[in-house]
């Protein structure tokens, strides 16, 4: 059995949040195209037989310039402290070269699996290019291609994130979707 936390994080609109839905197979998070949708870091869970992950969906990665901004991201910060593996999720259409600069400047510690979302907006061979430049950065570990909308190639992602996760027992009751109240979501 394995188990263990993984947080996803990324800039806005990076589609964090579908992708979270998409992996759930549940609509928990919020999904809009306003930034800074996400303001509250949501846990979910998703069970096997052979696996329990605990994701927490952060708010997306920004220069702080408010008092909420600098909330959110000491969310993200801690986030980064309690994780076993990072979802760095990034729009495919983003240079490579901002990705490089939030690891940096994140300074994360666990092993990171870059996620290029939204795959289905662009080309084969761009995205071929993009996770070979990507896979030699520093600390990552995997680079996966999806679409979180149309749920492509979701359980290769799924299946990458089980490898790089610790044995150990499930942290939650496998019944459970969040730690999180019902009252939460309404």
């Amino acid at each position: 059995m394995k188990s263990g936390f993984v947080n996803i994080i990324g800039k806005p609109n990076a589609g964090k949040s579908t992708l979270l839905n998409a992996l759930l197979g549940e609509k928990l998070s919020i999904v809009s195209s306003k930034v800074q949708t996400t303001r509250h870091r949501i846990r979910a869970f998703l069970n096997s037989e052979n696996y329990q992950i605990i994701f927490s969906d952060t708010p997306g990665v920004i220069e702080p310039k408010y008092k909420l901004h600098e909330k959110m991201m000491r969310a993200v910060t801690a986030s980064l402290e309690d994780a076993d593996v990072c979802l760095f999720v990034m729009d495919a259409r983003d240079q490579v070269q901002e990705i490089e600069g939030l690891i940096s400047v994140l300074k994360i510690k666990v092993p990171v699996i870059v996620v290029l979302n939204k795959m289905d907006l662009m080309g084969e061979n761009i995205i071929a290019e993009k996770k070979q430049s990507i896979a030699s950065l520093s600390g990552v570990k995997k680079v996966v291609a999806v679409s979180a909308n149309k749920k492509m190639h979701i359980d290769q992602l799924v299946d990458s994130i089980v490898d790089l996760l610790p044995e150990g027992e499930p942290y939650y009751d496998k019944d459970e979707l969040t730690d999180l109240p019902t009252k939460f979501f309404a």
